[in-house]
């Protein structure tokens, strides 16, 4: 068991959906550059799980799933995994499917989620369209279907896309949900030298293109939004330092597990550090969307659903953690009780409507402990 000293406690908090929320964003700035402009990006701000709307929910809805294992899938898709990895998914989850059936059901979400594959096709490529035929072929966004691509490229004879006479700029997915977030995350993770879009944090260059050309996608898409990740981490470490040092708050970082952070604070600082979570999560996002050509930032992503004070590091605060070594649980076993989880709303109302300063903060205790 993880415990605070006396007089200490834990102050920390889960990043709300924080990998879904930078592809959706991503998503989002290559498309239109306003928040909740694709489907992806709508249902990330707005979707609810009470109400069927979410991201998960829409998933396990498509291809008659259940919820949990429809995060498998999307996860899975967001990191690059294809098609093929979906089907094996499908025939573990459900003995009673065929092949066929999981085959259908994997095709039927690819194609409404990440799209159909086509090619954007260079001036050169719609004059040869044009001289060969294929005008008809070509959408209103100059890209044409990978059969009928292929059938072009035999005609033109034109395998090198670096040449001048390259026929393509390179695939495009279009016509799914998350078709946008996708052309983003291949684009970056195409370019000469990839980097993060928020901090500019650069690939290994044993994964560049120059070095692997288009091998490894998997890898690499999985890469922008994890390396993002990093990034968001980076932010409000440094941020919750500068809060902690000019507010005089007693507290320093503990640890950091995937997109959780933890700090040991002083119980008088508790409160006040939690505000400088919340303020700290605010200004990350903003940055992230600051750096993606946005000027502003929704409500609903701007703080962290719940800020967790406790006494002990456990996943949630009510948990009570009984196991076969403690059998009594946390409270009746060791005298510890469960701790507190604030929204924005609960820590204003006990700093004095969000007052950092510490002499204008006074100690409360809430009405209402989670």
């Amino acid at each position: 068991m993880v415990r605070a000293p006396p007089g200490y406690c834990l102050v920390g908090a889960d990043v709300d959906s924080q990998e879904l929320w930078i592809a959706a964003i991503l998503g989002d700035a290559h498309f239109a550059g306003m928040h909740g402009s694709t489907a992806f990006g709508w249902m990330t701000l707005q979707g609810r799980k009470s109400e069927g709307t979410d991201l998960h929910s829409k998933t396990a809805e498509t291809i008659g799933i259940s919820r949990d294992h429809a995060k498998i899938f999307n996860y899975g898709r967001i990191y690059g995994a294809g098609q093929k990895y979906a089907e094996k998914l499908l025939l573990q989850f459900n003995h009673r499917l065929t092949e066929k059936e999981a085959h259908q059901k994997a095709a039927t979400l690819y194609a409404n989620t990440k799209g159909v594959a086509k090619f954007l096709l260079t001036d050169f490529g719609k004059a040869m369209a044009e001289k060969f035929g294929f005008t008809e072929d070509i959408d209103e966004n100059g890209c044409v279907a990978s059969k009928v691509y292929y059938q072009l490229l035999r005609k033109t004879s034109r395998k090198g896309r670096s040449t001048a006479n390259s026929i393509d700029n390179g695939r495009r997915w279009c016509g799914g949900s998350e078709s946008h977030m996708f052309n983003k995350l291949e684009s970056i993770a195409q370019s000469e030298e990839p980097r993060t879009p928020v901090l500019g944090c650069r690939i290994s260059r044993s994964l560049e293109p120059s070095a692997v050309g288009n091998e490894f996608m998997t890898s690499r898409v999985n890469w922008v939004v994890q390396s993002s990740a990093v990034d968001y981490l980076h932010l409000m470490l440094v941020c919750m330092k500068w809060l902690f040092n000019k507010y005089n708050i007693d507290g320093r970082f503990c640890i950091s597990i995937h997109d959780e952070v933890r700090y040991l604070v002083a119980s008088k600082d508790k409160y006040r550090a939690a505000l400088a979570l919340q303020i700290t999560n605010l200004l990350t996002r903003a940055m992230f969307a600051h750096k993606l050509g946005m000027s502003d930032l929704p409500q609903s992503v701007a703080f962290f659903s719940a800020v967790d004070i406790d006494t002990v590091l456990r996943k949630e605060v009510t948990l009570d953690c009984k196991t076969p070594s403690n059998p009594l649980g946390l409270h009746k076993g060791q005298g510890i009780p469960p701790g507190q989880a604030l929204d924005i709303y609960d820590i204003l109302k006990l700093t004095r409507n969000g007052v950092l300063e510490e002499d204008l903060v006074k100690e409360e205790k809430p009405k209402s402990v989670l």
